[in-house]
């Protein structure tokens, strides 16, 4: 009788007996290769990703959502880098994503520029009265602004930087991080973030900047699903989501691989699905991989305005993003809107002694869970702390990626998931 019981418990402790770590480190390693070209939407990125995502869906026993599909298809403008995005200053080229970025709203510009240092103060004077020149030689603005200090000073710069990249080329002063997005339109010229070091003392530049603007850029959402273990529970969901895009290509030169944003997410979501196939769940369980999340929330916004599983089937979502640290623990984003919740998760926590931190957040936009708290579905957005910074960058590797509370994570997730 002991050795049977012994056989059970072990039986029982099903996924989770070997690490989910291991599993997770190959599916991030995959999705923030070069090969999937920043998982954006230069090269076709965001459907190799989510072709890869639907085998994996397939592979772990997910069934199709979407009658006999994984995918649900939709379209939005985005402002695209495919070719050249070069900048040569003394016969140097620099380093695109090290020494310079371009905003993602970017437009071209070709040829030798002037350089010309305007101020926030005087930068309609200047731009005006060189406007008003018949034979004027090509000019780029240099400008260097503070940082911006709450949303009414950040829309101003805004408003400025926009205003001068209307008419020509514009270099901001930037020492500190490089940090890039994705636009849904495009400027006639390009905004161009600069280190101060490489414009001191220059007065020209050689620009080899072509961007592409696509009006309707056809991507899509994958999702899949987990029955429940008895067919009276099946018409209830819990839902897990992460977005699988990623911000792409700046060039030829430049990839943002998105390791950490948000492949660890992505990661983190087909584990789960691994685990509840192999554990049948009391209710059922919906995984959803949205495209268009770094563009503003699109695909989420899509699915919530088209959806497939109707929302008010869904008794929870668990929006997952950033995973792949922990040694902070994790915020979980509206924990002051489901109070219960919170606490059920802090319990479980606690209990398990699993992370050192189950940090509260209110209400933010954020991320994808928030189209759907709007729309009436208790939703939290799950993210780790500590560790590695690399955010938006061309450092976001998989190799620098620690993933050290990945399999506490899993657990706490798991836990909480069983718990409704």
């Amino acid at each position: 009788m002991k050795k049977f019981l012994l056989f059970v418990a072990v039986i029982t402790l099903g996924s989770h007996s070997f690490s989910q770590k291991e599993l997770a480190k190959k599916l991030i390693d995959t999705l923030a290769s070069d090969e999937f070209y920043g998982r954006g939407y230069v090269n076709d990125g965001d459907k190799i990703a989510a072709n890869f995502i639907v085998k994996k869906f397939k592979e772990y026993g997910a069934l199709p959502a979407n009658g006999d599909s994984y995918v649900q298809q939709y379209s939005f403008p985005v402002n695209t880098f495919p070719s050249k995005v070069e900048i040569m200053i003394e016969g140097k080229t620099l380093k695109t994503g090290q020494d310079f970025i371009v905003a993602p709203n970017s437009g071209s510009a070709k040829g030798k520029f002037k350089l010309k240092r305007i101020t926030p103060e005087n930068f309609m004077t200047e731009v005006g009265k060189d406007q008003l020149q018949n034979d004027k030689p090509q000019i780029a603005y240099v400008i260097d602004l503070p940082k911006s200090k709450g949303r009414e000073e950040y829309i101003s710069q805004l408003k400025l930087k926009n205003s001068i990249a209307q008419v020509a080329p514009l270099f901001l002063l930037n020492d500190g991080k490089f940090t890039w997005s994705v636009a849904q339109e495009a400027l006639p010229f390009p905004v161009i973030e600069i280190n101060s070091s490489s414009l001191k003392n220059k007065d020209e530049v050689l620009l080899s900047i072509e961007n592409s603007f696509i009006e309707s850029y056809q991507t899509q959402n994958v999702l899949g699903y987990i029955p429940a273990k008895r067919k009276c529970k099946r018409n209830k969901y819990f839902v897990f989501t992460a977005h699988y895009d990623h911000l792409g290509m700046m060039g030829e030169t430049a990839t943002f691989n998105g390791a950490n944003d948000n492949a660890s997410g992505v990661a983190m979501m087909l584990t789960l699905m691994k685990y509840f196939s192999e554990n049948p769940p009391k209710y059922s369980v919906l995984f959803i991989g949205f495209g268009g999340e770094e563009a503003g929330l699109v695909g989420s916004k899509y699915y919530v305005e088209n959806p497939i599983v109707p929302l008010d089937k869904m008794k929870f979502l668990l929006n997952v993003d950033l995973m792949g640290t922990g040694s902070e623990g994790i915020q979980v984003v509206n924990s002051t809107e489901h109070p219960k919740e919170f606490e059920r998760i802090k319990k479980i926590n606690e209990k398990e002694n699993l992370l050192s931190a189950i940090k509260p957040r209110g209400k933010a936009a954020n991320s994808d869970h928030y189209w759907f708290e709007e729309a009436g579905v208790p939703s939290f957005f799950v993210y780790t702390l500590g560790g590695v910074t690399h955010y938006h960058d061309i450092l976001d590797r998989a190799e620098t990626l620690p993933l050290t509370e990945f399999d506490d994570l899993h657990r706490l997730i798991v836990e909480f998931a069983n718990s409704f």
